[in-house]
């Protein structure tokens, strides 16, 4: 199958962010040192750009140009989330001088505007986003967030269709001497993907067959895309990156531990958002049981703030 599978960014491409980490260093700091001190954010590798994420919104979108680096954010994040004021409606019109004079995030200007952003952006966020960013800010083993694969042809019961999987996380695992990708998807305990009526499948069984077929697939491919992008977080990491960063992944990004995707691709579920009652209730049980049936490694926590990968 060809793949067009490619994440970790090109050498030039460091090299510039490095340059404007390196700026920073007169003390009077820029955005992109800001994001390094953050270690709550996540910086998602992409290949050819990279996403600065805050609860699975993207505030910042970085790609290298001819001047250097092409940044940009998402327009509905400008709206200065500290607006207090009243706005007057005149016959039927709102009065929005004083909003379009400031009403708007115009200026960079520090750490403090870094806070709107992440203010901003937040509203949008839904509850699985909000548990995803909490699960990966707290495993140093993570090397990437909201993983597209590229569109495969796959056949269920309904025929063949078209489809272009994402996944929620990719992470490193110790392997003897060597070290081994394992990819994880998450889900609220509220999102109906992880039931269904029998003799129906839930989804979420069927989208981790998807991602096993193209892993098992294309596994060279990912696994050099995955080598190369341990080197990239290595770099960040010089830059002054805030986030802990495992050593597994280290490993890797010297050469002291080789990648593998492994004979059996690793795909496992994340579930979270629950209490005991609905955790221990008779109509989960059973749903449970079938998921455990497909899926080997599950992981569970009614608080995603608990939730621990396998390192």
């Amino acid at each position: 199958m060809a793949t067009t599978f490619h994440r970790a960014l090109e050498t030039a491409f460091i090299d510039k962010l490095a340059a404007l980490a390196g700026s920073a260093a007169d003390g009077k700091g820029n955005w992109w040192s800001d994001v390094l001190a953050d270690e709550k954010l996540l910086i998602g590798v992409r290949g050819g750009y990279l996403n600065v994420y805050w609860r699975g919104q993207s505030i910042f979108r970085v790609s290298p140009s001819a001047a250097g680096l092409s940044v940009s954010t998402h327009e509905k994040y400008l709206l200065d989330p500290s607006l207090e004021a009243q706005v007057p409606m005149i016959d039927g019109a709102f009065d929005l001088r004083h909003l379009l004079e400031r009403g708007f995030i115009g200026k960079y200007e520090g750490p403090e505007t870094l806070k709107k952003l992440k203010a901003s952006s937040g509203v949008y966020a839904g509850t699985e986003k909000k548990g995803c960013h909490e699960i990966a800010v707290r495993n140093s083993n993570l090397i990437d967030v909201e993983i597209a694969f590229p569109g495969v042809t796959a056949l269920d019961d309904e025929g063949p269709e078209r489809i272009a999987p994402r996944i929620d996380f990719a992470a490193i695992q110790a392997d003897g001497d060597g070290a081994k990708l394992a990819f994880w998807e998450a889900k609220d305990f509220s999102n109906p993907e992880l039931r269904a009526r029998e003799p129906g499948i839930p989804k979420v069984i069927r989208q981790i067959e998807v991602y096993k077929h193209y892993l098992h697939e294309n596994a060279a491919a990912v696994e050099d895309s995955y080598r190369r992008m341990a080197a990239n977080l290595l770099a960040l990491k010089a830059m002054g990156w805030a986030r802990p960063l495992s050593p597994v992944i280290e490993d890797v990004a010297s050469g002291k531990r080789r990648l593998s995707v492994g004979t059996e691709p690793k795909v496992g579920l994340v579930i979270f958002g629950f209490d005991m009652a609905q955790r221990d209730g008779g109509g989960w049980k059973g749903h449970h049981a079938r998921l455990k049936d497909s899926i080997p490694d599950i992981v569970y926590a009614g608080d995603p703030k608990y939730i621990k990968l396998p390192v």
